[in-house]
């Protein structure tokens, strides 16, 4: 089962992850940025979903730090938001993130992302790091 890691400070996020993926992933979360970078190191998960909104922009300096990582492998990272600008889009784009999922999250969107960037992980496709 492949394992995925969310990054959100919502629980209502987290919990609506946890149902959705339950018999599909092998869901790890995270609501304390501080953690994050260990638990990748840890965890090794094959890919991560990481709030872009979090506070203090945490969610840039978490992607700058699993790029800088000699430890951390290169891995899908998909950014998600309740709303996001075109021009946001473009700058989460050129830092190497994978693809972006609006939240609430839609079930079949949510996975054909993740499925889609676990495949291209697969076959070797590099993420910019």
């Amino acid at each position: 089962m492949k394992k995925v890691l969310l990054i959100d400070d919502m629980p209502t996020i987290i919990e609506q992850a946890q149902q959705m993926m339950e018999n599909e992933y092998e869901l790890i979360h995270c609501e304390e940025t501080d953690n994050a970078i260990g638990l990748i190191k840890e965890q090794k998960p094959d890919i991560v979903i990481l709030d872009m909104y979090l506070k203090d922009e945490a969610a840039y300096k978490i992607l700058k730090d699993m790029k800088a990582e000699k430890d951390i492998p290169d891995m899908p990272v998909l950014f998600t938001g309740c709303d996001v600008s075109v021009t946001a889009l473009s700058k989460i784009f050129n830092l190497g993130v994978a693809d972006f999922v609006k939240k609430p999250f839609v079930e079949n969107i949510l996975f054909k992302k993740i499925e889609e960037q676990l495949k291209l992980s697969e076959i070797g496709y590099r993420y910019d790091k």
